[in-house]
């Protein structure tokens, strides 16, 4: 009985733990995402002469 209580338990915290570090990765992915997208929109705001001239 006691082993089965000291599975559930860290079945249950190996699970959280799996949960925390996908989600954190997620989250270190979607702002290099946001730094690059606004880095993008950066350099569209500053050079709109050349991205014209690109665009004709």
């Amino acid at each position: 009985m006691f082993l089965t209580w000291l599975m559930c338990i860290s079945y249950f915290i190996g699970s959280y733990y799996i949960c925390v570090v996908i989600f954190d990765r997620l989250k270190e992915k979607d702002q290099a995402d946001l730094a690059l997208l606004e880095s993008q929109l950066k350099n569209m705001a500053v050079k709109p002469s050349q991205s014209m001239k690109q665009a004709v």
